[in-house]
């Protein structure tokens, strides 16, 4: 496809670590934003065209481009538009969200992608390349599989979206997949240990993209998936289910938001991501009760969505692709996460 990758959000954290992957990879991207102020210092420093606009203009502004690569979060206020840009311009679109509403919403898609001849693939770095990859070759390895439970330990700190994910949670409930179906659960609904490649670690279910996601991905019926934290964080979190229409309260969660984004906005330094590792677990169940189970070690979780998501619009920039709503794992096999570096995968 002929045309320019353009980076939407490319002054926060992970959207310049792409940005940088991308010139060292000998890409030019177009970087794009919202803030003139904040693009200007990246476009100089790189000599890279840039533009600026809200996501309520870009249909206007991607003449030239064949690929959006949307980093600018909640993606909840800036997925729809730039789809609809994206759909209205035959432009592919990919971005690094974790929210299941931006997942059904890009699967809602499908058809319109179709007809305007592009991929929309939503959920291209650590939410969900690993996990949706690891639940495609689960499913591979069992085809009979009646659930897949997946889980997910960090290296580091959570990133902001994570958090904001367990606060939303703290409002509105968990998610499970059930008969095909999402179904709503109480915050923190099963608290297990969880064998990770480092070592066994008590993990909560939480509302993770995937648990909508590997159900397109696989279509198996079930599923649960865990992300690892302290047991005294998963039973506050259940704590949390007789408060959660004090949570709902806008100004508790403005307040809420504002305190995780002081606490967990920006991210490791380089030598950080360099040594730090994450780790998944994924477990396929069929109706015999007869088990699969897969772990991957992986590197730190910026590192990985620069490199996947990168990979991934690269991807899309220059091989042809089949229109339509894709997750990862249908998009580039589910071996995709074989092919990169430093993810180290076994079998038990």
């Amino acid at each position: 496809m002929s045309g320019k990758l353009m980076i939407y959000g490319a002054y926060g954290y992970t959207g310049e670590l792409i940005v940088r992957e991308a010139l060292r990879q000998g890409l030019r991207p177009v970087i794009a934003g919202r803030d003139g102020k904040k693009l200007g210092p990246l476009a100089d420093a790189h000599g890279l065209e840039s533009r600026a606009f809200a996501v309520a203009e870009a249909k206007a502004c991607l003449d030239g481009v064949a690929v959006v690569l949307n980093c600018a979060g909640p993606f909840s206020t800036t997925a729809h538009a730039l789809v609809n840009a994206c759909i209205d311009n035959c432009v592919h679109y990919v971005d690094i969200t974790g929210e299941i509403p931006v997942f059904q919403f890009c699967h809602a898609q499908d058809a319109r992608a179709i007809s305007a001849g592009i991929v929309l693939c939503p959920g291209a770095g650590f939410d969900i390349v690993p996990t949706d990859c690891l639940a495609a070759a689960l499913n591979a390895q069992m085809p009979d599989a009646v659930r897949i439970d997946l889980a997910f330990s960090f290296g580091t700190k959570p990133s902001i979206g994570t958090v904001k994910t367990i606060l939303e949670s703290a409002a509105s409930g968990g998610l499970i997949r059930q008969h095909h179906r999402l179904v709503s659960v109480p915050n923190a609904w099963h608290i297990r240990r969880i064998p990770f490649p480092g070592g066994t670690r008590w993990a909560v279910s939480i509302p993770w993209g995937d648990v909508f996601t590997a159900g397109i991905s696989t279509g198996v019926p079930d599923g649960v998936v865990y992300c690892a934290l302290p047991l005294t964080i998963g039973l506050t979190m259940r704590l949390t289910n007789f408060m959660r229409t004090c949570f709902a309260v806008p100004s508790v969660s403005r307040a809420l938001n504002a305190a995780a984004q002081r606490i967990f906005a920006g991210g490791p330094g380089a030598g950080a991501r360099e040594v730090q590792r994450t780790e998944f677990w994924a477990q396929a169940t069929n109706i015999d009760g007869k088990t699969v189970t897969m772990k991957l070690s992986a590197p730190n979780v910026y590192a990985m969505t620069a490199d996947t998501a990168l990979a991934i619009a690269n991807h899309c920039l220059s091989h042809p692709v089949p229109a339509g709503y894709r997750t990862p794992s249908m998009l580039m096999g589910s071996a995709f996460f074989l092919q990169r570096p430093g993810f180290d995968v076994s079998y038990a």
